[in-house]
């Protein structure tokens, strides 16, 4: 054995990798898609809000059929938004002491005061008091379900 051509070893070059910048995964796009989307929801449940308070304001002061069902449906397209979404961003499942989802309970609670507050309503007796605890107790289940 010749130890001096085991010294003669010439050095090894190491080849320079391009960097790579973008992520294969899509990770960030996806991160970024779904914090804009958040947003928007953000920005279009509060307008909705606000929008369902001007209108049980107006009810309370003016008492009419037209105004209740423009609440109505007010209060059903925040609740369609808010249902839609929890079941496309939420895989947690909430449940209450009976073992119900929490969601669907409240949902129904909700239905049931709206039809107390139309039946409230269509009675020749329009006791205000009585329509304006409807109504905060409905602004109340929906700050509920909105935090």
């Amino acid at each position: 054995m010749d130890i001096s051509k085991i010294l003669q070893t010439t050095p090894v070059e190491q080849a320079v990798k391009p960097e790579n910048n973008q992520v294969s995964d899509g990770t960030f796009k996806f991160i970024l898609a779904s914090n804009i989307e958040e947003q928007d929801l953000q920005v279009r449940l509060n307008s909705m809000m606000e929008e369902i308070t001007r209108q049980g304001d107006r009810l309370s002061k003016k008492m009419d059929v037209r105004d209740m069902k423009r609440y109505r449906s007010l209060i059903k397209d925040f609740m369609n938004e808010i249902v839609n979404r929890s079941h496309k961003f939420s895989r947690e499942n909430f449940l209450d002491r009976k073992g119900r989802h929490r969601v669907y309970g409240i949902i129904r609670q909700v239905d049931d005061t709206l039809d107390e507050l139309a039946r409230e309503l269509v009675k020749d007796e329009k006791d205000h008091i009585a329509i304006l605890n409807k109504i905060g107790e409905i602004r109340g289940l929906l700050l509920d379900i909105f935090t």
